[in-house]
């Protein structure tokens, strides 16, 4: 059996997806997490003979790895799976490519990633309306918790602040951002990296909402029956109108990866198929959106509870409202402010 380095988010490196994989395949995968996209970013291009697969979000394998040439394109018996990808996943091809037309991966998990809430303690109304300042709002200071995925509290606080975090911020922006860093992260009930535990949280009725969730986070209740667990994505915000994010996973060959770049490709081919792309879906115990849904061969694979599980009857309309995951300009002098105030008490 041939083995493969995957370093990526949760859910294709163990558990139903490994499984099915290596019986599918042959590929055995030997894997490593991360939670922080820069942070996992960086590694890679620190010790790229470690690994054979990335998984890593929307803008970083196209704006950041490939230039630095850390990333091997794929050939062009990959060009199919970007060219089935439609409707709202057809915003995610130029994810997956250079400037220059080339192949860098293959997109596969997506989503809005906002606000979790507890719809029997909150409306939906008033969580889409009034968005991520809600964690500004002192009538739920102790009511909410935050999903430590750093990259995400960055986005979120200067949503909730008011601000774009996808453009270059001044002096006084910066400021503001700080003062609302501290707030929240002080009025938040429940600091956890664990998106079960606040799950359960809400559930349980300790919080009414959750911020840096979205329907990936919230699927596994959603899965067990507990429908008050709800996804969110804002009406609207300061990213030209929008509050919202969404992201999607590229799937892409390290390029120092020598002689398993054959074994990165099955990787890839597989997650693009029908199987694969529902395995994906599912793994981790959760349940959600993947590009390749637009294809009714994957689609028609997914029970009503799956379907209700990812909101998916909410999900072209929340997409519509999510600007795209970017790099943000500012992150290495933010990103220090939220660890000033970050505090997991796992």
């Amino acid at each position: 059996m041939t083995k493969l380095r995957y370093f990526g988010w949760e859910g294709y490196a163990d558990g139903d997806f490994a499984l099915v994989l290596q019986r599918d395949t042959g590929l055995v995968v030997e894997g490593e997490t991360h939670l922080s996209d820069d942070l996992a970013c960086r590694r890679i291009l620190a010790e790229p003979n470690n690994y054979d697969v990335i998984n890593i979000n929307t803008p970083f394998v196209r704006d950041v790895l490939h230039p630095r040439g850390t990333i091997a394109p794929l050939t062009e018996k990959f060009a199919a799976a970007l060219n089935r990808l439609s409707g709202s996943f057809d915003r995610f091809k130029t994810a997956a490519q250079s400037a220059a037309g080339e192949i860098l991966g293959i997109p596969q998990r997506c989503g809005p990633f906002n606000l979790v809430i507890n719809e029997k303690s909150l409306s939906a109304s008033v969580a889409k309306t009034e968005g991520l300042a809600l964690a500004l709002n002192p009538d739920f200071c102790r009511r909410f918790g935050i999903l430590s995925y750093e990259d995400f509290n960055v986005m979120h606080v200067a949503i909730a602040a008011g601000l774009d975090p996808f453009r270059d911020l001044d002096a006084r922006e910066i400021e503001a951002f700080s003062g609302a860093a501290r707030s929240i992260f002080r009025s938040a009930r429940i600091i956890t990296a664990d998106h079960n535990r606040l799950n359960q949280a809400l559930v349980d009725g300790d919080i009414d909402f959750y911020m840096s969730g979205g329907v990936y986070t919230a699927s596994p209740a959603r899965l067990a029956g507990r429908l008050e667990v709800r996804a969110i994505t804002p009406a609207r915000g300061p990213i030209s109108g929008k509050g919202g994010v969404a992201f999607v996973e590229i799937n892409a060959l390290i390029k120092n990866s020598t002689q398993l770049h054959r074994a990165g490709e099955t990787f890839l081919e597989y997650i693009a198929s029908a199987r694969g792309a529902v395995a994906g879906s599912l793994a981790a115990g959760a349940c959600n959106p993947v590009v390749q849904m637009g294809e009714p061969r994957v689609f028609n694979a997914f029970h009503r509870d799956h379907l209700n599980a990812m909101q998916w009857d909410e999900f072209e309309e929340d997409m519509s409202l999510c600007a795209d995951y970017a790099i943000v300009p500012n992150y290495s002098e933010l990103l220090p402010i939220i660890k000033s105030d970050l505090a997991v008490d796992d």
